[in-house]
């Protein structure tokens, strides 16, 4: 498996020359990614700081419930396209069913992390 990987190794270790310039290319590769990982936190953390991705949260969450109340409610008028229409101009309020609450609820539960405790945790060392 690693037969390809050491021979091309070998190779790179017979002419100095190409292990200089994969040790430069490597580096610059570190500092690259490294800036770029500094400059995607502080993007993301000024966003957050103004609040552009809380509204960008919401609108989207409006447009997922919009989502579910249409094909929950529009769909079966299908067959009468005036009434269709009309559904998808103004769908209506979407209500959950008591097994979507349940699942959600589930949801939540499994990716909340503040009641987390580590020493019941099974594969913990």
């Amino acid at each position: 498996m690693f037969q390809l990987f050491l021979t091309k190794f070998k190779v790179l270790l017979k002419n100095p020359m190409s292990l200089f310039v994969y040790g430069i290319m490597s580096k610059w590769y570190v500092l690259i990614m490294v800036t770029a990982m500094i400059v995607t936190f502080w993007v993301f953390k000024g966003l957050t700081d103004a609040g552009v991705l809380q509204a960008a949260e919401k609108i989207v969450s409006k447009a997922l419930s919009e989502t579910k109340s249409v094909a929950r409610y529009c769909v079966p008028k299908i067959t009468n396209l005036s009434a269709f229409w009309n559904c998808l101009e103004n769908p209506p309020a979407y209500k959950p069913t008591k097994d979507e609450e349940l699942l959600e609820k589930s949801m939540n539960n499994l990716t909340d992390f503040s009641n987390y405790d580590q020493s019941k945790d099974p594969y913990a060392e």
